[in-house]
């Protein structure tokens, strides 16, 4: 045994000590993550792009998180190993940095870090970009100054109080005088009504929950929307009449329990509507409420806001993970109840730097600079409301104009192009089943003011819409801005960040304008998104012919679940009875490989492959557009085994089939479209009505129709013209032949006055093909012979185009 006096235990308690302190900072030290992760399916990519030109000056930083909760650095280098001319920015909290400066021209080079429990930062891999002279610069203000900013007087919300007397001699006497008239008419017509009880929590699982979440916020947003729409009365009018019901509304619905059914995890869609509505409703009659009514109001406001604040921050992480489409329309929420209590609640201070950074670098999640939106023009329109009643009173009070954003300075193109006011149905995603509707072309308006577009208000023009008659009609109402037809913009337009191309014959006239739109999404069949890969759809003269079939009677509904999300309700290719591409997967994406317009042709070239996730191994489709009203479609498909391979065409009305002739007509109106099908020569075509599960609604039955090779096989081609023409010129159509040469597919069409070639090489890695007479290197060429023997030619990656006679 040792005996140790106590000289020798202290010093060896001394010595434990400093080891397990060496110990634990060795431990720190060492403690290491993995940096550089690729991006998941919901995770927001590396920005700015290595080795890309930024979009803005300064360009959103964002990085993928190796995990919650760490402290991040960034730094900024003109040189690339970071030896001079350095940026470091300390202290981050989450995984994206919004820059309140801009940087010089030229090339630069960053890299993230974290900040380590001993002090020392592990970085990153280097990535570059580069600034020019003629990138943009768009500045966000600190949050410091953006607080400062906004003014301490109530009103704050879209009006302020230095301006609500010019708007109440506008609705007294001037222009805004119809729509505080509307405005009033509609609160007349409820004051003092009943008000809709605190809801249950909501009930069941599946379709049945979907049913009740549905039935819920039915019931509860329209006596809210009414609260905002007394208190707008209020603002215009001074009428305490309309102030008071306003204010009796705010203290029936946020005398709910905030922590009970409503609450954010409980039931989202009620939480985020009370908050949308009271949030204005209060700022505008904040002077009716007597100081203990406030405390009341303001108490359940601020529990409200921190649920939104909580789930976007810390449950949802929606700076990395933005994924979610509520939470979209929640960020902006919380952003207006910041705007309104920023000179009362100091933790708004944190909740707007938090909304102001992720709507400069991460909104939205649907879409990309270039303004298309995933989720399809129904919704595009839903949340581009919701935003523009953060960005328009942001813009007001702190004079901040996200409108600066690319996204959304693109974003209405997207609408016009995709679903113009004469459309009849909506592609792609849930509510394509309908036309745009007046509140549509309400935004369009409220767009064109914030943007100064006459191309935007000839759309709400078009529509005969106007303003409309809630804050932002009232606020964005201009006169002086003059509408002008987009016939001369470009017939084409393509949106690479949703895999959009939109093919017109003549943009604007909805009496002669052929719209080809076709689908191919890098999101794949996520959120209200189908899996429609490769599909297309068209419409001719106010018509709607080749249709995306089904309803959206709710989300998750049987009909919604097992027909719209499945690929056999678009027009693309299906396998065996209605196999498709693996729907709610986002795996299942498509992507636009080639896009090309000129004056007379544009093509297009997609590829579904990956969204049969094996089912089928190649889908690839190609399209020539023949301006105005040719096109013709080349498929190829390959599967691992034989399987019967089906085209699919859906449309309103019955269609006929000529099998014989190898063509079928779908009728809507006095529109007609004519498919005529070149290749397999020997096909089958079926056609059925309704659906195997009926819309819950009970809407009116489509049609559908599949068109299959005779026998089975593990590869196909089909060769398919699509010609669109009104009722009474059927003897007038072109006559055509089509088939396979020498590794080219392809077709001739022989019109009045014109002779048409356009073919597709089979064999990429054969030099050229010829068909017919034509000879080319490239993967599609088209020739148009006039009957003055005048030429027009296009081809698509290839160096020549000859005729042999």
């Amino acid at each position: 045994m040792i005996m140790l006096n106590r000289d020798h235990w202290i010093r060896l308690q001394i010595a434990v000590f400093v080891g397990c302190v060496f110990a634990v900072s060795l431990f720190a030290a060492e403690e290491t993550y993995e940096l550089d992760r690729a991006a998941g399916h919901y995770q927001k990519d590396y920005s700015p792009a290595d080795g890309r030109e930024a979009a803005v000056n300064p360009p959103p930083f964002i990085w993928v998180p190796p995990k919650d909760d760490l402290t991040y650095v960034l730094e900024l280098s003109t040189t690339p190993d970071f030896s001079s001319n350095v940026q470091r920015i300390l202290d981050i909290p989450i995984s994206t940095y919004a820059m309140h400066t801009p940087l010089t021209s030229g090339q630069w080079y960053w890299r993230y870090g974290v900040q380590l429990e001993d002090h020392t930062i592990q970085f990153s891999k280097m990535r570059s970009f580069e600034i020019t002279n003629t990138t943009p610069v768009w500045i966000v203000p600190p949050i410091t100054e953006v607080i400062q900013s906004i003014p301490k007087e109530r009103p704050r919300l879209f009006i302020l109080k230095q301006d609500l007397e010019s708007f109440r001699n506008r609705a007294r006497e001037g222009d805004l005088q119809n729509q505080l008239r509307a405005i009033q008419r509609t609160c007349d017509r409820h004051i003092g009504e009943d008000l809709v009880k605190e809801p249950p929590y909501v009930q069941g699982t599946g379709p049945e929950r979907g049913k009740n979440y549905q039935q819920i916020f039915r019931t509860t947003r329209p006596p809210m929307d009414l609260m905002e729409t007394c208190a707008l009365a209020y603002l215009l009018s001074g009428d305490e009449k309309y102030g008071l019901e306003a204010k009796r509304r705010i203290l029936h619905f946020f005398g709910w329990d905030p922590e009970g059914s409503t609450a954010y995890k409980n039931n989202d869609e009620p939480a985020m509507w009370v908050m949308m509505r009271g949030t204005r409703a209060y700022d505008w009659t904040y002077d009716l409420f007597a100081p203990e009514e406030r405390e009341l109001v303001e108490k359940s406001m601020r529990v409200r806001a921190a649920q939104f604040y909580d789930h976007l921050k810390n449950r949802r992480r929606f700076h990395t993970n933005p994924y979610e489409s509520h939470a979209g329309r929640t960020l902006g929420f919380l952003g207006e109840a910041a705007l309104s209590f920023a000179h009362e609640w100091p933790e708004s201070s944190e909740w707007l730097d938090y909304v102001l950074t992720l709507f400069r670098n991460v909104y939205p999640a649907w879409g990309k600079d270039d303004g298309g939106w995933h989720e399809g023009p129904s919704y595009w329109s839903y949340y581009m409301g919701f935003a523009l009643h953060f960005v328009v009173p942001l813009r007001n009070a702190a004079g901040v104009d996200l409108m600066r954003k690319p996204f959304f300075q693109n974003t209405p193109y997207y609408k016009l192009y995709t679903n113009p006011p004469y459309a009849k149905i909506s592609p792609f995603g849930d509510g394509e089943h309908r036309g745009p509707n007046n509140s549509m072309g309400q935004l369009m308006y409220q767009f064109s003011t914030l943007l100064q577009d006459p191309y935007l208000r000839w759309y709400a023009d078009a529509m005969d819409a106007g303003p409309g008659s809630s804050i932002l009609g009232v606020v964005l109402k201009d006169d002086a801005l003059q509408a002008k037809s987009p016939a001369a913009l470009p017939h084409s337009r393509y949106f690479p960040g949703v895999g959009l191309v939109s093919l017109h014959g003549q943009l604007g006239s909805a009496e002669e304008d052929v719209h080809f739109l076709i689908h191919s999404d890098p999101y794949g069949p996520i959120s209200h998104a189908h899996a429609d890969q490769n599909a297309f759809t068209l419409e001719a003269y106010g018509e709607a012919l080749a249709i995306a079939s089904g309803y959206y009677p709710w989300y998750g509904s049987k009909h919604h679940s097992h027909w719209q999300w499945e690929s056999k309700s678009s027009n693309t290719i299906t396998f065996d009875g209605g196999i498709g591409q693996k729907k709610r997967d986002p795996v299942s994406k498509g992507k636009i490989l080639a896009f090309s317009t000129f004056d007379d042709y544009s093509y297009v070239s997609a590829d579904a492959s990956a969204a049969y996730q094996g089912g089928l191994t190649q889908f690839i489709r190609q399209v020539i557009h023949i301006r105005p009203d040719i096109f013709v479609i080349h498929d190829t498909v390959q599967a691992p085994k034989e399987v019967r391979f089906e085209w699919r065409l859906h449309a309103f009305s019955e269609m006929t089939l000529q099998p014989e002739q190898g063509y079928v007509t779908s009728a809507q109106g006095s529109a007609r479209l004519r498919v005529q099908f070149l290749h397999p020569a020997s096909l089958k075509m079926e056609q059925t009505k309704g659906f195997e599960n009926p819309p819950e609604y009970g809407e009116p039955d489509q049609y559908h129709l599949i068109v299959y090779p005779s026998e089975k096989g593990n590869a196909e081609h089909f060769l398919t013209v699509l010609i669109p023409y009104k009722e009474g010129k059927e003897n007038s159509l072109p006559k055509m032949t089509g088939g396979i040469e020498e590794n080219a597919i392809g077709v001739e069409i022989k019109e009045q006055g014109a002779t048409h070639l356009a073919a597709f090489k089979l064999d990429p890695s054969q030099k050229q093909f010829r068909f017919n007479y034509m000879e080319s290197d490239a993967e599609a060429s088209a020739v148009t012979i006039e009957s003055d023997k005048n030429q027009k030619r296009f081809q698509y990656g290839g160096k020549f185009i000859q005729l042999m006679k």
